[in-house]
């Protein structure tokens, strides 16, 4: 069985990670000499410090019981798509993203929740003192996956809405959107996202996003993580069309959690980059003619975000692992073999 790890634990080494949990401890399967250790490996990804940090620490207080169970957990964001069906995948990783409906089909990773982007709380600002705009800030990231459906060289969400924002301003009507990177962008051009550099904003704590009627969701290089925060505000979501997901993404649906734009058609029948001012106009119109629909919609989406908070994310770790394991009759007397090889090697198990 362990031949299987191996092998896909190779593709690529830095960023496919063995893990071992064993006696509700948990291992990083990362030293050169084969051995097992406690402490992250000195190349670790801002993912892996935060699985330690809450994963290992609920483990560690006895907060949370897990299986004795080896896996492959994969320490990026998975832009490379390492759970691509069309490779020949053994034991398929864990992930925190995926993609779903693109080439090849739907990735085969196995997912599990970030702990990063977390929502610990409900925000709640009354509707009528929230600001009558689509707010956004972030980097200027972009998964460039948009370019073949909109025939530019570059098609990036972030960074074109903030150039109609801004464009907008210019034009002394920034009635619509407020979005604003929160980095220096200067990659310009008629074939790009913005055809001028972009002015650079300062960063916002989350709070401030409850100020906001409105909230975009933009994917960067995968998935916007923020998602799951996005949702506890009591706000309406404003979600960007991706074929990126998260663990609980199949659980949302459009109009009764959140409402989507981009990838729309337009009147000549060819996508558009520009949709959200139609769909700005279609929620602004909800509000005044059913602001109880709106307001359904806004709950249903807190109602999601009680049931992403850490432990409930711990708890699917749990789940998760249990099942996996499940699916290898062998793994129990397997572990209790090569736990006494890394003993052999120095491990302290």
């Amino acid at each position: 069985m362990y031949s299987y790890y191996q092998n896909e634990a190779k593709l690529p080494p830095h960023i496919l990670v063995l893990i071992l949990i064993y006696n509700n401890r948990l291992y990083w399967l990362t030293h050169p000499d084969g051995r097992a250790q406690l402490e992250l490996p000195e190349r670790a990804s801002q993912y892996m410090h935060q699985l330690d940090r809450h994963l290992g620490k609920a483990m560690r207080a006895g907060w949370i019981k897990l299986p004795n169970v080896l896996f492959i957990y994969n320490t990026d964001d998975n832009s490379g798509r390492t759970g691509n069906p069309n490779r020949n995948i053994t034991v398929p990783p864990f992930s925190l993203c995926k993609s779903r409906g693109w080439f090849h089909g739907d990735d085969l990773d196995i997912l599990v929740p970030q702990m990063i982007a977390i929502p610990d709380a409900l925000h709640s600002v009354p509707w009528h003192l929230k600001k009558d705009l689509a707010f956004f800030r972030g980097v200027p990231s972009c998964s460039r996956i948009w370019e073949q459906t909109y025939k530019r060289e570059e098609a990036c969400a972030r960074m074109h809405l903030a150039y109609l924002s801004e464009r907008d301003r210019r034009a002394g009507n920034a009635t619509a959107l407020d979005v604003g990177l929160a980095d220096e962008y200067k990659v310009v051009g008629p074939d790009k996202s913005t055809p001028y550099e972009l002015p650079k904003f300062e960063r916002v704590p989350l709070s401030t996003h409850a100020h906001y009627k409105w909230l975009l969701n933009l994917e960067g290089m995968v998935a916007a993580y923020r998602m799951g925060q996005l949702l506890s505000m009591n706000s309406l979501v404003l979600y960007q069309r991706s074929i990126f997901i998260e663990y609980y993404y199949r659980s949302l649906q459009p109009w009764v959690h959140y409402v989507p734009f981009w990838n729309a058609t337009g009147p000549d029948g060819e996508p558009v980059m520009d949709d959200v001012y139609r769909v700005l106009d279609d929620v602004r119109r909800l509000d005044r003619e059913q602001p109880a629909a709106l307001q359904r919609i806004i709950a249903n989406a807190q109602g999601v975000a009680k049931l992403l908070g850490k432990q409930m994310r711990l708890e699917y770790y749990r789940v998760a692992l249990e099942r996996y394991k499940n699916l290898f009759p062998d793994m129990d007397p397997y572990l209790d073999s090569y736990v006494q090889e890394l003993r052999k090697r120095g491990s302290d198990i």
